[in-house]
């Protein structure tokens, strides 16, 4: 349960950057599509998705349902991604070259070996 209590702040404290970034760009007048936050824990998105709380998840601090609120508001929409598909992976582990390249290629990012 520790790790989907660790999941679902992560989700709740990117839900407020998201939201930040959303008032920034207003007010720059800059358009954007819909905000997407993905997520590869189901258990996370359970409890964001499911209104009910559960005596499983009563430990978690009320400011951290701030994305709840977002996501049933439709403010956020809020997707499933498989683990391997995790680009953020890029960032947080070690990565064999094939699934760098996949990631890199997903970020378009072109083959820093070649750059001088």
């Amino acid at each position: 349960m520790s790790l989907t209590k660790a999941e679902y702040r992560s989700l709740a404290n990117a839900a407020c950057e998201v939201m930040w970034l959303k008032k920034l760009l207003g007010d720059l007048q800059i358009n954007y599509g819909d905000l997407i936050l993905c997520s590869d824990s189901m258990l996370a998105i359970y409890l964001v998705k499911n209104p009910v709380f559960h005596a499983r998840s009563k430990h978690i601090e009320v400011h951290y349902h701030f994305i709840r609120e977002k996501v049933i508001t439709k403010e956020i929409l809020l997707l499933h991604v498989k683990t391997g598909d995790q680009v953020a992976d890029i960032f947080t582990k070690f990565l064999d070259s094939e699934k760098l390249k996949k990631f890199m290629h997903q970020m378009n990012i072109g083959d820093i070996s070649s750059r001088a």
